[in-house]
């Protein structure tokens, strides 16, 4: 023993417990960059949740392409407090993107989203071959889409799909991307004013899977068109907990909610129609105008392609404009599509057009030969019954958009709970550090719906056995783990002087060295455990709602004359 060299850490002891610094492992960097004037700083003040206010003067200064100059800015993203989003200026034409990367230090950044405008630039695709060779997580992100809509609508005038065009944009980029090398980047068009619209969401789902380092696939996030059905599910699932989906769900199969059904109407001679169901407005119903056919008229396959496109609820064709073999074409296809039409006669559209040339905005009144006030009736008594079997084709939708902002919330409070469980370990309180996240564990499975009381209200509502709810829970940390279980997954490995001084009987005495959780390894179980345990979610509401959406079909549907 004399001969044995002992380290002067262990002569002294083991280190005295203290509180920790969280360490900086725990810590990630997102960089924002791209050109300037693309709206990075927008894009910013979006994530982090600000409202963005104008200046009088904002507008004069926008289009002098004054834009404002500043260095890098520092952003905490509220979804992640541990994460800091930096905002750094933007490039200027003629700039070097290999210069302009290295002014970003890349080394000390974990993830990069870049920015371009209306347009992909030479400089842009440089920029991004660049951020591609340094092998981080990256996206690209088009930003200013209500604007560049707003400008193909103008543009395109009566001829203006908006889906269509939106589609088109996508595959432009991704053809101007996979033509220079950058094939499947993560790409996504947002609009900073809009963060609730287009890709927004998506690439939310995207930045914080790669900084959380989620390698499992994700569900798709919700269609625009279904939004509105979600927030009528918010409320009480922020209050309750997702067990209470489905009781809502139940309550509004049998009394659709407030919201409004789609009509589009299509067709060549269509403005005296959409005016007349306008005036006074449809109760319940949003009358959407869609292009026609166009001149010459485009092929059945894409003017379907066009009407889907538009995720309306029914839609209404004039006849006028196509000729009969290709409406009924159209129409099969539809229905065969499962989608509601209902075709009106040009003729009377035509005479009522006649007659409200010439008149007074707001004076205009139906032809005695036409059956617009029956068609008006026909609709507004049709509306409950669409949205309800809009509701029955959204629930997957509404499952996934529901378990998502149950997971962004929880995830918000992830790296506070770690911190103070560590802190309790670290002061020597590790029973109550572990009964600490045991209880956190516990309060995850309640919200989501996945506890025994959650499972037995939604046997209950559902008629589905809670043996097969349960069945559909695969996340470790919904089983209930046991103390020592989390002990174990939580630990910090032992460092070779606490390993030497425990076997050092003269001033260790043999004991065993109390063990100590690790901030790194407490974030990873509780990050596996929100994510995990959403996964769960999704399957448990998804089985649960089976029988109810099967029970609901059968008389659920409306059956629209086609005449």
């Amino acid at each position: 023993m004399a001969d044995a060299e002992i380290a002067e850490e262990v002569l002294c002891g083991p280190p005295a417990p203290d509180t920790p610094v969280p360490p900086e492992s725990l810590h990630f960097t997102i960089a924002i960059i791209g050109p300037k004037g693309s709206g990075k700083t927008t894009l910013v003040r979006s994530l982090c949740n600000h409202i963005e206010h104008f200046s009088p003067s904002f507008l004069d200064s926008y289009f002098r392409g004054e834009d404002g100059e500043h260095g890098v800015e520092q952003h905490i993203y509220p979804p992640l407090p541990n994460v800091t989003l930096l905002d750094y200026p933007g490039y200027k034409p003629g700039d070097s993107a290999s210069v302009y990367i290295d002014s970003i230090k890349p080394d000390t950044v974990h993830c990069l989203v870049v920015t371009f405008g209306e347009t992909i630039t030479d400089a842009d695709l440089q920029l991004l071959g660049a951020t591609k060779h340094l092998g981080k997580p990256f996206c690209v992100v088009q930003t200013h889409i209500d604007l560049t809509l707003h400008t193909e609508k103008r543009q395109q005038d009566k001829n203006y799909w908006r889906g269509q065009t939106l589609m088109g944009m996508r595959v432009k980029v991704q053809e101007q991307l996979g033509g220079h090398g950058l094939q499947g980047c993560s790409t996504f068009m947002v609009s900073g004013l809009e963060p609730q619209n287009y890709d927004f969401p998506g690439m939310v789902d995207y930045i914080e899977k790669e900084i959380l380092q989620w390698k499992r696939p994700m569900s798709l996030t919700t269609e625009p068109h279904c939004q509105e059905l979600v927030s009528v599910f918010e409320v009480q699932c922020d209050q309750e907990g997702l067990s209470e989906f489905c009781s809502l769900l139940s309550i509004f199969l049998d009394n659709p909610p407030p919201v409004s059904a789609v009509v589009g109407v299509t067709g060549s001679d269509k403005e005296a129609t959409v005016s007349a169901l306008c005036e006074p407005p449809l109760s319940g119903l949003v009358v959407k105008p869609l292009p026609g056919p166009g001149i010459p008229p485009m092929t059945v396959e894409q003017y379907l392609q066009n009407l889907q496109s538009e995720a309306c609820d029914v839609y209404l064709i004039l006849g006028s404009g196509m000729d009969n073999s290709s409406r009924a074409t159209l129409v099969e296809a539809l229905v065969a599509a499962g989608k509601h039409c209902m075709l009106i006669g040009g003729e009377g559209d035509r005479r009522h057009k006649h007659d409200a040339t010439g008149q007074e905005e707001g004076h205009k009144k139906y032809h005695p030969g036409t059956d617009l006030p029956g068609l008006r009736i026909a609709l507004e008594k049709g509306a409950p019954q669409l949205v309800r079997e809009r509701l029955l084709h959204a629930i997957p939708t509404i499952i996934v958009q529901l378990v998502r902002r149950e997971r962004r919330r929880l995830m918000m409070g992830v790296y506070d709970i770690c911190l103070d469980v560590c802190a309790k370990s670290s002061q020597g309180h590790l029973q109550d550090a572990v009964a600490t996240l045991t209880s956190k564990l516990s309060s995850f499975r309640a919200r989501y719906g996945l506890d025994e009381d959650s499972l037995t209200l939604i046997s209950q509502v559902t008629g589905c056995s809670p043996e097969d709810l349960r069945a559909e829970i695969q996340c470790p940390m919904a089983q209930d783990p046991s103390a020592d279980q989390l002990l174990q997954l939580t630990s910090q490995p032992l460092s070779l002087t606490e390993i030497v001084w425990s076997y050092v009987p003269h001033w260790g005495g043999g004991e065993e060295t109390p063990a100590k959780l690790s901030a790194d390894r407490t974030y990873r179980l509780l990050v596996e455990a929100v994510w995990g345990m959403a996964e769960d979610a999704e399957r448990v509401l998804l089985h649960g709602c089976t029988n109810q959406k099967v029970a609901k079909e059968r008389t659920a549907f409306c059956h629209w004359p086609c005449v």
